[in-house]
């Protein structure tokens, strides 16, 4: 269990950052007799998964959402899956326009360049696809 200020500076989240997670009901820590919150391994789970929605630019409501329908022990809604796999939809749209965009300077890369950057996002792409086929299997 981690105090606010032992788990801000393991994530390298400021406190006020994690003070605003846990009003909003993103973190739930647990209160010693002392009042103090503690934080254990179950919010460091849920801050992996908030910085990295915040990488694919989700805003804070879809992300607690998603967080939500992650942890919701095997009940199923429906309608919050659908509307995930649709947010997943957008997501790989935009990536494809940022593709088109980035094409023109990827065709400047030098061979080496590009063989470099092949490998790192086949290993990211393969991992997606092992992900998804098991996700739709």
């Amino acid at each position: 269990m981690y105090r606010i200020g032992e788990i801000a500076s393991l994530m390298d989240i400021s406190k006020r950052t994690i003070d605003y997670y846990t009003q909003i009901g993103l973190l739930n820590p647990v209160r010693t007799d002392s009042n103090y919150r503690m934080y254990g391994e179950d919010c460091i789970k849920i801050l992996e998964m908030v910085e990295h929605y915040k990488t694919l630019n989700m805003p804070l409501g879809e992300i607690k959402s998603s967080i939500k329908m992650i942890n919701s022990n095997n009940e199923i809604d429906q309608a919050k899956v659908e509307k995930h796999c649709e947010q997943i939809g957008v997501l790989m749209e935009h990536l494809k326009e940022e593709i088109k965009v980035i094409e023109p300077i990827l065709q400047k890369l030098s061979h080496h360049e590009k063989e470099m950057l092949v490998n790192k996002l086949s290993l990211q792409g393969v991992t997606l696809a092992q992900t998804l086929l098991l996700l739709f299997d």
